[in-house]
């Protein structure tokens, strides 16, 4: 069985939330023990900080638009959101910078955000950019981009077609600077499209995270393929490779506020990391 598969088992909706019916995914008329009805989607917020979760999407729904699969108990968006909006609030999210090296740095709370735009991407009007799931800004102007997996099997790839063609000229093609040249054409790029468009955001002072649960064995190799594969040397301590064991382990053993401690131990449950 996999892991997308195991995760989906692991899910009892009438643990979390007492008798509930199951969702549909697309228009489709089957229901799925995994899918939360869609007018009940947030519930798949923790219960600690669902309201003040819930004000903050609804006050920031230009910049934070939930995703198609939101209701289903394996979004990674939603997964995101559970962890890191109460260290916001809560202003602890130095924590995580402790973890991944940056203990000296200090949270710029007013740049930090969810669904980030790639500033690369951003500055082509004809071309969708990509999001980041989180983003660190600090005081010093460091910039920390957030990808987030949970469930899902592999980095995404996209098509050797006319269109991707022209967005790979007009917009990837000149920054690569930090990429090893074998990824410089069309194909192998595309072939790692998702990753590839993450990592071109790296720079001296700009950093990239992958963070994925342990188990996810696929796409923990393919996170670990491009630190070795992909970066030049002088950058590949600029990607870090991140799993939610070992992060929410850490975060449980340092935080003080004790909502926070309530909100981790149930996101352990909820989701087995």
């Amino acid at each position: 069985m996999s892991y997308h598969e195991e995760i989906k088992k692991h899910f009892n909706k009438e643990k979390l939330f007492g008798k509930i019916e199951n969702g549909k995914w697309r228009n489709s008329a089957i229901s799925y023990p995994h899918i939360l009805p869609e007018d009940k989607k947030n519930l798949n917020l923790l219960p600690t900080y669902r309201i003040s979760l819930e004000k903050y999407l609804e006050n920031n729904r230009k910049q934070i638009k939930k995703h198609i699969y939101f209701h289903h108990l394996n979004s990674s968006q939603a997964m995101c959101l559970n962890f890191f909006y109460p260290l916001i609030v809560e202003k602890e999210l130095d924590i995580v910078l402790k973890y991944i090296g940056f203990e000296n740095e200090e949270i710029n709370y007013d740049k930090t955000s969810f669904e980030k735009e790639s500033d690369i991407e951003k500055s082509f009007k004809n071309y969708r950019a990509t999001n980041f799931d989180f983003y660190i800004e600090t005081i010093s102007e460091k910039r920390i981009f957030f990808e987030i997996k949970y469930t899902e099997q592999e980095f995404g790839k996209a098509k050797n077609d006319e269109s991707h063609n022209n967005k790979f000229n007009a917009v990837y093609k000149g920054n690569l600077k930090f990429i090893k040249t074998e990824y410089h054409e069309p194909k192998a790029f595309f072939e790692n499209y998702q990753i590839l468009r993450n990592l071109i955001c790296i720079s001296k002072n700009s950093y990239v995270v992958f963070l994925y649960p342990n188990q996810n064995k696929k796409i923990k190799k393919q996170a670990e393929a491009a630190k070795i594969e992909m970066l030049e040397n002088v950058v590949v301590n600029n990607l870090k490779n991140l799993t939610w064991e070992e992060i929410l382990n850490f975060t449980k053993q340092n935080v003080k506020n004790k909502k926070i401690k309530i909100q981790l131990k149930d996101f352990r449950e909820k989701y087995n990391v």
